[in-house]
């Protein structure tokens, strides 16, 4: 055999070890793709559901709202109304462009920086909405008394504002650090197949 012919059947070697090796390389990207938008997708289920029930409440608060009748109520009514309506949109907006991140498009370094900065956003609106929920609960009990039972909590009271606070330092509280601690995991894991990936593209 020349040394033409050795060159000749090394040269084809190469390219189907080449192109076996684009080919493993794609079916590792596609997989985890899959397992990243899985991961991502949960969250979107449950901040989806969530983002419907703030919707319906913004709308019952919006078709009664003639019935805040002080200016403390509307305005207590609108700062609600504004929190049930901006908050879940922002929120959305992150999960989705988490969801957009493109792994066969994009080269393993751009989707892992994409990523990670949208993590931090959507992290960093979680957290604003944890600490903010306990204000939104105190504005949205004198809105719901007014609105469906025509009591002005402002000027009546009621021992409804003690159970109330009690209720929410033992279910609300911890409820919001644990659904915080959870998207933080899931995120987390996300970010993982990403780190991953690479160590697997290099085998």
């Amino acid at each position: 055999m020349t040394l033409e012919e050795i060159q000749a059947i090394w040269s084809e070697m190469t390219e189907k070890i080449d192109a076996q090796k684009r080919l493993t390389d794609k079916l590792i990207i596609d997989m985890t793709q899959e397992k990243f938008k899985s991961k991502i997708s949960k969250i979107a289920r449950y901040e989806s559901l969530g983002a419907v029930i703030c919707f319906v409440a913004a709308i019952a608060i919006v078709l009664n709202l003639e019935k805040l009748d002080t200016w403390y109520l509307l305005a207590s009514g609108i700062v609600v109304l504004l929190y049930l309506i901006m908050i879940p949109l922002i929120v959305l907006k992150y999960i989705g462009q988490m969801q957009s991140i493109n792994l066969v498009k994009n080269t393993y370094r751009q989707s892992l920086l994409q990523f990670t900065k949208k993590r931090k956003r959507f992290l960093f609106w979680q957290r604003t909405a944890l600490f903010s929920n306990f204000f939104l609960m105190v504005l949205m009990l004198p809105v719901s008394s007014k609105l469906f039972k025509g009591n002005d909590l402002f000027v009546t009271q009621s021992s409804i504002w003690f159970w109330y606070v009690i209720a929410m330092l033992v279910f609300l509280i911890p409820f919001s650090f644990w659904g915080y601690r959870k998207y933080k995991r899931m995120t987390a894991a996300a970010e993982n197949l990403l780190n991953d990936l690479q160590d697997q593209l290099d085998m």
